[in-house]
C-alpha cells in the first residue's frame, strides 16, 4: 500500500504515458561554404599592384614627338632617309628612340624640332606652306619696309631730284628735316632690305624660332643707328658712288651686315 502510495505522489500531473509523435519535415540546418582567396590572409597594404606596361615617362613622351616632328618634316621637304633612320623608326626601346632622335637631329641640323613646331603654327590648313602675313615680325617689316620706301621716295624727289626745283621753296630748318628724314629713311631701307629676305629664308627652312625675333630687332636698331651715324658724317663719301641714295643704301646694307654677325655671335653664345 505504501508502495502505491509513493508512486502516485512522485507522478507528475502533466506527465503522459503517451509519446509524442515524430514532427515530420523538421527544418534542416543549411551550411554555407565560403571559399577562401588565396591572398584574404595577405594584408590590403602589401597587395602586389597590377603591372601597367603602356606607362610613359615625360622624357619618353617627348622624345617620341620630337621624331614623329623631325620625320614628317623630311617627308615634306623630300629629303631622304637613312637606312639606319628607317630600321629604328619603329623601335619601343627607349634606348633606342634617344639614338634615332640624335640621328634625326644631325639630319635636319640646323633645324630643330622646336623651330619646326614653331614654324608648323603659321602653315595654312593644307600643311604644305606657310601664311606669312599670319606671323606678327613679317607684317611689322612690312609696315617698316613700306614706311622707308616712301619716305624714301619723297626725300629723293625733294633732295636729290629737280621735280619740285622752282616749285617750292624751304627753309633751312625745313631742308634739314627733310635730309634728315631722308637719310633715317634710306638707313631702315637699306637695313631690312638685308634682314627681310634672311627672315623669309628662315621660315621657309623652318629655322626661326620664337627666341630668335629680339635679336632681330635689336641687329635692325644697331644697323640702321650706325648707317645714320656714317650717312651724316660722310666718313665713306670720298670712296663711294655719288648717288647719294645708292651710297645711303650701300652703307646701311653693310651695316646691317655687320649687325648680323655681330647678334648671331651673341645669339649662338646665350645657347649654349
Amino acid at each position: 500500500m505504501n508502495a502505491i502510495f509513493d508512486k502516485l505522489k512522485n507522478r507528475s500531473p502533466n506527465t503522459s504515458e503517451i509519446p509524442e509523435p515524430p514532427i515530420e519535415n523538421a527544418p534542416q540546418e543549411i551550411v554555407i561554404v565560403k571559399p577562401i582567396e588565396e591572398d584574404a590572409f595577405i594584408p590590403a597594404e602589401v597587395k602586389p599592384l597590377p603591372l601597367t606596361t603602356d606607362t610613359k615617362t615625360a622624357f619618353e613622351t617627348l622624345i617620341e614627338k620630337e621624331i614623329e616632328t623631325m620625320l614628317q618634316f623630311i617627308i615634306r621637304k623630300g629629303k631622304k632617309i637613312a637606312a639606319e633612320i628607317g630600321s629604328l623608326s619603329e623601335t619601343k626601346k627607349l634606348s633606342h628612340k634617344i639614338v634615332l632622335n640624335e640621328m634625326l637631329r644631325e639630319t635636319i641640323h640646323p633645324v630643330t624640332p622646336k623651330s619646326i613646331d614653331y614654324v608648323n603654327q603659321y602653315r595654312d590648313k593644307s600643311n604644305s606652306r606657310v601664311v606669312l602675313l599670319r606671323i606678327k615680325i613679317v607684317r611689322q617689316f612690312t609696315l617698316i619696309a613700306t614706311i622707308s620706301v616712301l619716305l624714301t621716295v619723297l626725300g629723293y624727289g625733294l633732295i636729290e631730284s629737280d621735280i619740285f626745283t622752282g616749285k617750292y621753296t624751304f627753309t633751312d630748318i625745313a631742308l634739314f628735316i627733310i635730309n634728315q628724314l631722308y637719310i633715317v629713311a634710306t638707313a631702315f631701307l637699306g637695313v631690312m632690305l638685308y634682314f627681310f629676305p634672311k627672315l623669309i629664308k628662315q621660315l621657309d627652312g623652318s629655322t626661326l624660332t620664337a627666341h630668335k625675333i629680339p635679336f632681330y630687332w635689336m641687329a635692325i636698331l644697331l644697323g640702321s643707328l650706325s648707317a645714320i651715324l656714317l650717312i651724316n658724317t660722310k666718313v665713306f663719301a670720298p670712296y663711294l658712288i655719288d648717288d647719294t641714295l645708292l651710297h645711303n643704301l650701300f652703307i646701311a646694307l653693310a651695316c646691317g651686315f655687320v649687325a648680323d654677325i655681330l647678334y648671331g655671335n651673341i645669339q649662338a653664345i646665350a645657347q649654349l
